[in-house]
C-alpha cells in the first residue's frame, strides 16, 4: 500500500469511528460506517464508488501555503471548490510578499518611461539590491530601444505592480473553505451536518454570488496559536479559526468566524464590527478548543453539543 493510499486509509477510518460514535450515542441520524464528504455530504461506505468518483485527500490550508491533509473530500467536491476559489488566497499571498520587497524576489511589473509604459522584471537580490530588467520579447522593439538609449544613472523610472488578478470574494470565500474544513477536522460530524453550515457549502460553490455574511474574517493581530476556538460572550457565540498561511517569503495568521446550530452569524458578525468601528476593540471571552478531543472522546463531544445546540 502506498503513503497516499495508507493516510487516506487512516483518516478514513478516523471519521468512521466518529460518526459510529456519534450515532450510537443517537446524537446524530446519519448511517453507520459510512463517511460524509463535509462539502457535498454525500455518503462513502467505502473510499471509492468507482475510478471518477472516490475520496480524496484535502489540505487545508492549501498544500502551497503550509497546509497538510487530514481531511477527505470526494474528488467532485476537491476538484471545483479547489479550482474556484483556491488560486485566490496563494495569489494574494504572493502579492503581499511582492510588496514587501523581500530579498531573493523576482516579479513581473510596470515601468513608467518619459510617459512610455514598459513591461519588465524587478529582481532583489541577496542584499535588497533592486534591478529592472527591460525584455524585448515582453515589449515593442520598436519602442523599447529608444526609451532603453535614453535611460542613465539619474533617470527617473516610474514603475506600479501588474493589475492583480485576485477577484476579492473568491479570496475570502477560500478562507472561508479553509475555515471550515478545519472545523471538521477538529469537530468531525458534531457539527458541520447541520443546516446551519449549509449556508458555507453553498457559498463554496458559488462564489458567482454573496450568501455568507461579510467582514466575517481578518488578520490574527492577538497572535494566537492556529486551531479551534469558541467565542463565548452571550450573545455573540460563534466558532473562530486560527490558521497559518506560509509562503516561500513570508507567513500570515488568519481568523475566520463560522455559525453554530440555530445562531443568526451575520447579526453577530454585524455587533462586533460595530463594537470595534466604535470603540477600536472588543473583548471577547475566547475558551481554547485546541485541548480538547471532539473526534474520540464521548465527554467532550456531549459538552460541545451541549453548548452548541442548547445555548
Amino acid at each position: 500500500m502506498s503513503r497516499y493510499e495508507a493516510q487516506r486509509k487512516r483518516i478514513f477510518k478516523k471519521y468512521i469511528n466518529n460518526i459510529n460514535l456519534l450515532k450510537d450515542n443517537q446524537l446524530v441520524s446519519s448511517k453507520k460506517d459510512s463517511y460524509l464528504c463535509p462539502l457535498c455530504l454525500k455518503n462513502y461506505m467505502s473510499m471509492y464508488i468507482d475510478e471518477n468518483n472516490f475520496l480524496t485527500l484535502e489540505d487545508a490550508p492549501p498544500k502551497s501555503l503550509g497546509g497538510r491533509a487530514n481531511t477527505l473530500t470526494c474528488k467532485k467536491c476537491n476538484n471545483e471548490a479547489g479550482e474556484k476559489i483556491d488560486f485566490h488566497l496563494a495569489e494574494r499571498m504572493k502579492e503581499l510578499d511582492n510588496k514587501l520587497f523581500l530579498p531573493n524576489t523576482e516579479f513581473k511589473a510596470l515601468t513608467n518611461i518619459d510617459g512610455v509604459t514598459l513591461r519588465t522584471t524587478i529582481s532583489i537580490d541577496e542584499k535588497g539590491e533592486m534591478s529592472i530588467f527591460h525584455s524585448a520579447k515582453n515589449n515593442n522593439p520598436k519602442i523599447l530601444n529608444p526609451i532603453m538609449e535614453k535611460v542613465g544613472k539619474d533617470k527617473i523610472i516610474d514603475f506600479n505592480f501588474l493589475k492583480s488578478r485576485v477577484i476579492p470574494e473568491n479570496l475570502e470565500y477560500s478562507i472561508l473553505k479553509t475555515a471550515f474544513i478545519i472545523l471538521f477536522q477538529k469537530t468531525g460530524y458534531s457539527l458541520i451536518i447541520d443546516k446551519s453550515y449549509d449556508l458555507i457549502r453553498e457559498q463554496i460553490f458559488n462564489p458567482a454570488k454573496r450568501i455568507y455574511p461579510e467582514n466575517f474574517w481578518g488578520y490574527n493581530t492577538n497572535k494566537m496559536k492556529p486551531g479551534l476556538y469558541f467565542v463565548m460572550n452571550k450573545g455573540l457565540e460563534c466558532v473562530m479559526i486560527v490558521f497559518d498561511l506560509t509562503s516561500e517569503k513570508s507567513k500570515r495568521s488568519f481568523t475566520a468566524l463560522l455559525p453554530l446550530p440555530n445562531i443568526e452569524l451575520d447579526k453577530i458578525i454585524t455587533q462586533i464590527n460595530n463594537t470595534i468601528s466604535i470603540s477600536k476593540e472588543i473583548e471577547l471571552k475566547i475558551y481554547d478548543g485546541n485541548n480538547d478531543d471532539y473526534i474520540n472522546n464521548l465527554n467532550s463531544i456531549n459538552k460541545l453539543m451541549s453548548w452548541a445546540y442548547k445555548r
